[in-house]
């Protein structure tokens, strides 16, 4: 099973129509405004997850009654994690091959970083999780990790440290390098590009790297 988190941001519809329409065992979260997306759109909520003052009475309404009570989970608008993050764990609680988010990006620049930052929750779990949206394919990973040309996402991959720094080995890009310690304060790991038809990354000292693949 495959789970499709959608949220309150920016949404490409033909990227979500595709989505939707290409994997057969999917199982799909609205989080907050994102169950507003999905209704509209016609698309199956299986979960619904939020405290909702991003809608209107009315767009709530109708949400509402497009999917069954059992299906909703309402939270109280002071808590202490944002609807996508509560949806990414009640995702990650049905243990799923992966998941795709999409929504998490936009003008709310906050809304994004948390969104990306909160990918080290399914890394940590051991599930394949990415932000997706029209321009981007984000990731978090740890460990050694193998990029191939028939499955990137952009002619671009940018690395970045989770934390302060990371310690990485990277075989088969435009720009290789051994152990080499990648800081946040630097911007190295950016616009790389993938060489060979197999590309590796390792990563020590059981660091996290944040992967951005990117076309413009």
């Amino acid at each position: 099973m495959k789970c499709l988190l959608v949220a309150g941001g920016e949404v490409d519809l033909k990227q979500l129509d595709e989505i939707y329409s290409s994997i057969d065992d999917l199982y799909v979260i609205g989080a907050d405004r994102g169950g507003l997306i999905l209704y509209e759109n016609d698309i199956r909520i299986d979960r619904l997850i939020g405290d909702f003052d991003s809608l209107s009475e009315e767009e709530k309404k109708a949400v509402f009654d497009y999917v069954t009570d059992q299906t909703i989970e309402k939270l109280i608008p002071e808590k202490d994690d944002t609807d996508a993050e509560h949806a990414l764990r009640y995702a990650l609680s049905l243990n799923p091959e992966e998941i795709i988010m999409l929504g998490c990006t936009g003008t709310r620049m906050d809304h994004t970083l948390a969104c990306i930052r909160m990918l080290k929750l399914a890394a940590d779990a051991g599930v394949r999780a990415c932000i997706l949206d029209k321009h981007n394919r984000i990731s978090v990973v740890k460990g050694s990790v193998l990029f191939s040309k028939e499955n990137q996402f952009g002619k671009y991959i940018s690395f970045f440290p989770y934390n302060d720094s990371a310690v990485v080995s990277m075989k088969g890009f435009k720009y290789e390098v051994e152990d080499f310690s990648l800081t946040a304060d630097v911007s190295r790991g950016v616009s790389n590009e993938l060489m060979d038809e197999e590309c590796k990354v390792s990563i020590k000292n059981n660091d996290y790297i944040i992967v951005m693949e990117t076309r413009d």
